[in-house]
């Protein structure tokens, strides 16, 4: 059975409504699969719940999760909160902090980005777009580009960083209150895209077991690094790395996930090719 337990819908950074991500990951083979849209599970209340209904008519196993942001010594790090209560008031609390706050973060960077970049070049109307409930980087970006602002993402996120600071900090818990949250939920807690940490410096395999007293339940084994960032990974370092959390995890008993991260089509295209039929 396919797997994949890291997808996004516009509700937050993707570009798919929630129906459409279930209809391109069934088109792909997936059986099995969870919406973990960063800080929200507005995909799950998207049209009254048409997702689930959705997933019964594809048959697919339709698990409720969440991306969330968390702080581990300083480094920001995500976690995958799966099979959690959406209900749970805890956790229903801490993403309505955060969503208030990137509201608030947003409104103060846009005069900003208009002020360096020229009167009109932003509107709140493409920011904080109905239905969008975590408004992140990438909706001030996108825009930027197609009106020929920068030539690359990479480009205006670098440019964002140097020049856009609106002094609006959004809440971050550190990883174990975060997986306290998410036990809290019943869910369990997976820590998601270890390569990237290995990349800025953490020795995740032998962090693990730390990771594991702190009450990690599993950690995002299979990702498509190189796919997602060849000026990362090449392909034989991503097989190299994904064999040491294997080997790490697996003596440690934690969960071993799969998660494709993919936000459009497009990255459908690009992590699984192009749907049959």
């Amino acid at each position: 059975m396919s797997t994949d337990f890291h997808l996004h819908t516009l509700v937050s950074d993707g570009e798919l409504t929630p129906v459409e991500l279930l209809r391109h990951a069934a088109a792909r083979g997936v059986r099995a699969l969870a919406i973990t849209d960063h800080d929200t599970l507005g995909a799950y209340a998207w049209e009254g719940g048409a997702v689930f209904e959705e997933a019964e008519r594809l048959g697919l196993a339709l698990t409720v999760g969440m991306e969330m942001d968390a702080d581990l010594d300083g480094l920001e790090v995500h976690l995958l909160a799966l099979e959690i209560d959406s209900g749970d008031e805890g956790l229903r609390a801490h993403i309505a902090a955060v969503r208030a706050s990137r509201v608030e973060r947003a409104r103060a960077e846009l005069p900003i980005v208009n002020h360096l970049l020229g009167a009109g070049s932003l509107s709140e109307d493409d920011v904080l777009a109905p239905g969008r409930e975590t408004v992140m980087r990438p909706h001030f970006i996108r825009p930027l580009l197609a009106r020929g602002h920068f030539a690359s993402y990479r480009e205006a996120n670098a440019w964002f960083r140097a020049h856009v600071e609106s002094g609006v900090s959004v809440p971050k818990p550190s990883l174990e209150d975060a997986i306290g949250l998410v036990h809290a939920a019943g869910g369990i807690a997976v820590l998601a895209h270890p390569g990237y940490y290995q990349r800025a410096g953490l020795p995740v395999a032998e962090r693990l077991a730390v990771l594991r007293g702190l009450g990690l339940d599993g950690v995002e084994l299979d990702y498509p690094y190189h796919s997602c960032s060849k000026d990362q990974f090449s392909p034989e370092e991503e097989t190299a790395f994904v064999a040491e959390i294997r080997a790490a995890g697996e003596a440690l008993g934690l969960r071993l996930t799969r998660g494709s991260d993919c936000h459009t089509s497009a990255d459908f295209d690009r992590v699984y090719g192009p749907a049959a039929g």
